[in-house]
């Protein structure tokens, strides 16, 4: 009997869960902002069960929180969540780099040197979105080249918690020009197989974003501070922002 390969199409719930995510880290739903369930619902043309099930998924990730009552806002970052994202972002994305520079193979590291070329572009364009996509495919083929699965579930979920704060750190143009030098280190320790200069890279970089991170903590606080706060220290509704597109 033949076998067959199982087709696999992504659910409702995912999509619905995946536009959502897009929402609040492409800042049309600012930190503090109230999640309109029912609006939400006729807007995606769904029923209310796939978003609410996003919703919880979202707030496993820390990106929501429900409170009684008041209903779902996105969360707001103290300096202290960011500190500790951060710091826990450090140490797996350093063992990261350090398997990568142990594991990696002549494909994978011919892709990560082709990931940098694209940042340098960016970086001379001035191109923010082209940037920021490509930092992303940085740090996920450095992961690949760890080939190791729970890091990556780890490291997920923390790339989850930091959507709302990311856009706006690279959205500063000193930041893409330390950020491609900082990769470049990384790549570099990487392709020499070099794991404990890789680790270090890794470290070091995730500590300078930490420290624009508060900067720009501070700045979206400062441009979405609500008339007054919600119960549990979530902030009132704030009406979603259209520059992002969306909604």
């Amino acid at each position: 009997m033949s076998q067959l390969k199982r087709l696999v199409h992504p659910s409702l719930g995912d999509r619905v869960y995946k536009a959502v995510r897009d929402l609040i880290s492409g800042r049309v739903f600012p930190p503090g902002s109230k999640l309109n369930v029912e609006r939400l619902c006729r807007d995606l043309g769904v029923s209310r069960t796939p978003v609410w099930d996003a919703m919880k998924r979202l707030e496993a990730e820390g990106l929501v929180e429900t409170v009684p009552r008041q209903g779902v806002f996105v969360l707001n970052f103290s300096v202290e969540k960011v500190r500790e994202i951060y710091t826990v972002r450090e140490v797996l994305e350093g063992l990261a780099a350090r398997l990568a520079a142990e594991r990696v193979g002549p494909g994978e590291l011919a892709a990560l040197e082709s990931v940098i070329r694209r940042q340098e572009a960016a970086v001379r364009a001035v191109d923010f979105e082209r940037y920021s996509r490509a930092d992303l495919d940085f740090h996920s083929r450095v992961l690949a080249a760890a080939k190791n699965h729970l890091l990556s579930r780890l490291l997920e979920s923390v790339y989850g918690q930091m959507l709302v704060l990311r856009l706006r750190t690279l959205s500063l143009r000193e930041r893409i020009q330390w950020s491609f030098a900082e990769h470049t280190r990384v790549f570099e320790a990487v392709a020499a197989h070099n794991p404990e200069r890789a680790e270090a890279a890794a470290r070091t970089h995730v500590r300078m974003v930490m420290q624009d991170a508060m900067t720009a903590l501070r700045d979206l606080d400062n441009a979405d501070r609500p008339a007054a706060t919600a119960p549990h220290g979530v902030r009132a509704s704030v009406r979603p922002r259209r520059d992002g597109g969306g909604l």
